[in-house]
């Protein structure tokens, strides 16, 4: 459980990265208001609390024990009612909340929609500072990885160059020395188009067509899986030699279809594909 400090208000608090999400240590959350296990104890205990954890829960567990919650549920408000965050875990299945004991992840851990939550009970504003500094946060990494459209661009934009350069090799030289009629007539659209159609079932243009509401700068690679991204500038490898082998259209089209319907189930259960889809639709969040 890899773990970060970030200055809330004056308050440091621990950030643990825990199954892709990340959570909140609610014990330094709670530190200026009272002793930490106590007012983790009076939150948890309420029924507001009860309610929105259990919502949280059947939205994110599939393992979450709704015959439990229930019964806890009907419980609290009740005089002698007590729940402690371990209680929870062991009763429900919770995953949105953990209870440490190492050296390093000492105290109560919260998925960061339920430690807002927590936020909030101590304090509204407070809740507005941790909002803040989570924005801060994510803004920052972004810097640090990059604009996630242009991450997935990268993907292709290096074997496209290689298309390009094969249909250069192939086209009449004055194609290439004279700038009209014959420029206007290279094929590089038509070349991509004949990929778009095997890898997304249409042209860039038609896409286009189809989705007038999307900015100008952006096409449908943009908004395409990595997956098909990857497939795609495999295909533009490979459609690159065949143009270079002096291939027709419709052989190259038909060795790139056969290459797509091999490549697409295999790299589909790729684990290296599924980590970068899960950073691409982090950032695009």
């Amino acid at each position: 459980m890899a773990e970060n400090k970030v200055n809330i208000n004056g308050v440091l608090v621990r950030l643990s990265r825990i199954n892709e999400e990340n959570f909140v240590s609610l014990t330094d959350l709670a530190r200026n208001y009272g002793e930490p296990s106590f007012m983790i104890k009076n939150w948890i205990r309420t029924i507001d609390t009860i309610e929105y954890m259990g919502l949280w829960e059947q939205l994110e567990n599939d393992n979450f024990n709704l015959v439990e919650f229930d019964q806890i549920k009907n419980q609290a408000g009740t005089n002698r009612f007590y729940l402690s965050p371990t209680q929870w875990i062991k009763k429900t299945n919770a995953i949105g909340i953990k209870a440490g004991r190492g050296k390093y992840s000492k105290g109560v851990f919260a998925q960061e929609d339920i430690a807002l939550n927590f936020c909030y009970w101590l304090e509204p504003t407070f809740q507005l500072y941790m909002i803040r500094e989570f924005k801060r946060l994510k803004t920052q990494e972004q810097l640090l990885v990059g604009d996630p459209f242009n991450i997935k661009r990268y993907l292709t934009s290096g074997n496209y160059s290689l298309l390009v350069s094969a249909v250069l090799s192939q086209v009449d030289e004055r194609l290439l020395t004279h700038p009209q009629p014959y420029k206007a007539r290279l094929p590089f659209a038509a070349e991509a188009d004949m990929i778009n159609e095997i890898v997304f079932g249409q042209t860039a243009s038609q896409w286009r067509k189809q989705n007038a509401d999307k900015p100008t700068n952006r096409n449908q690679r943009d908004y395409a899986s990595v997956l098909d991204l990857q497939i795609l500038a495999n295909l533009e490898s490979l459609d690159s030699m065949l143009l270079q082998w002096d291939c027709d259209k419709a052989e190259r089209r038909k060795f790139l279809q056969e290459m797509y319907d091999f490549q697409y189930p295999i790299l589909k259960r790729s684990k290296t594909i599924k980590k970068l889809q899960e950073l691409a639709n982090k950032f695009l969040k």
